[in-house]
């Protein structure tokens, strides 16, 4: 049996355990500690394959060695006071950012103040975006996972290592705002599959919540220190935007990353997709999303094409927890990965797939 397969194995072994568990909890009365003890995750296993070069972790030969699995253990010894660990493992193919190994991804303890404030301290998921906290809980997002280009790890991370605030404010004529304020440290991804620390990070981030049932706009921003690159450190200043809407059988969504990366350069990334749900359980989605750098050269600046990538997935739902998905992309740009990156070459162009099942408990 092959490494990917054992692992898949071991994957539904806890996946299972965990459901029998819950159920013999159910049915039983338990001691007061262990009621207060809740059980969650997902398994998302994918079968890939591009058809040019690879990309993503994609090989030309296919793999199933694609898969995001959590396990989430939450103890809420009352109302005010939430303790949350979730465990995690990420795998990418033959990418060379693929963590095989299970991961803690979140770890962290929130403190309730009122019904309107909160405060956590530890490995907290970062207030990035629409998707970012979601991550790969995939029977809630309509691919794979959210598009690369905006949550690339080289330029944003999914946990913060330290403090978070949350707010809730009440507005006029139906307007509410969800706030973030957020310090600490957290990993960027880089290229090669190594990982850079990002200190005396903070930021914060705002949503607006509109008087239309569903809809919302966001925005934020972050800076932080990058680990020193010849003794240099680099300084990040990034700031994004979003607009999400669920509108009944439609769903729509769009956001903007821009930011400058010191002696780096610059980056640009955006994306739009809609989905629209036909029957309970089809829908389909699409998505296209564009990422660029702007790199100083001897007196004059050029903009590579990072990537040009156009998406078509169609899921369905056998259950609510239980979602079959087919996703098609076309990708044109410079994110191959059987050549060391050039960011003055020409923009190469290929084709990938991938069919995924996602389970969530």
């Amino acid at each position: 049996m092959s490494a990917g397969m054992r692992e898949l194995w071991r994957a539904g072994l806890v996946a299972a355990a965990s459901l029998l568990l819950t159920a013999a909890a159910q049915a039983q009365q338990l001691p007061r500690w262990i009621s207060r003890l809740s059980i969650h995750g997902y398994l998302s296993q994918a079968y890939a394959v591009s058809d040019d070069h690879q990309i993503l972790g994609i090989p030309t030969e296919g793999t199933t060695d694609y898969r995001d699995l959590a396990l989430q253990l939450r103890y809420d010894q009352d109302k005010a006071n939430i303790f949350i660990v979730q465990l995690r493992q990420e795998r990418l193919g033959d990418s060379p950012k693929s963590r095989g190994d299970v991961e803690l991804d979140w770890a962290f303890y929130q403190r309730n103040i009122s019904d309107r404030l909160s405060l956590k301290a530890g490995r907290i998921p970062l207030p990035l975006g629409i998707f970012n906290e979601a991550g790969g809980a995939g029977t809630t997002f309509p691919f794979f996972r959210p598009p690369n280009e905006f949550y690339e790890r080289q330029y944003t991370s999914k946990t913060l290592e330290g403090f978070l605030g949350s707010m809730t404010l009440g507005g006029p004529a139906g307007w509410s705002f969800d706030l973030d304020a957020y310090g600490g440290q957290w990993a960027l991804d880089q290229f090669g599959g190594d990982r850079a620390d990002a200190r005396e990070a903070f930021g914060a981030q705002i949503w607006a919540n509109t008087p239309l049932q569903g809809v919302r706009i966001g925005g934020g921003a972050y800076r932080c220190t990058v680990e020193p690159r010849d003794g240099v450190a680099a300084d990040y200043l990034m700031v994004h935007g979003s607009i999400d809407a669920d509108l009944d059988r439609w769903r729509l969504a769009t956001e903007y990353l821009s930011g400058n990366l010191d002696y780096y350069g610059r980056y640009h990334a955006y994306y739009g997709q809609v989905g629209y749900q036909f029957t309970k359980r089809v829908s389909v989605h699409a998505r296209g999303a564009v990422a660029r750098m702007k790199l100083p050269g001897n007196g004059y600046t050029i903009t590579p094409k990072l990537s040009d990538d156009v998406g078509i997935a169609i899921n369905y739902a056998l259950h609510p927890a239980l979602i079959f998905k087919l996703e098609g992309h076309t990708n044109e740009g410079l994110l191959r990965e059987d050549a060391p990156l050039n960011l003055y070459g020409s923009p190469s162009k290929t084709r990938y797939v991938i069919a995924s099942v996602v389970a969530g408990f």
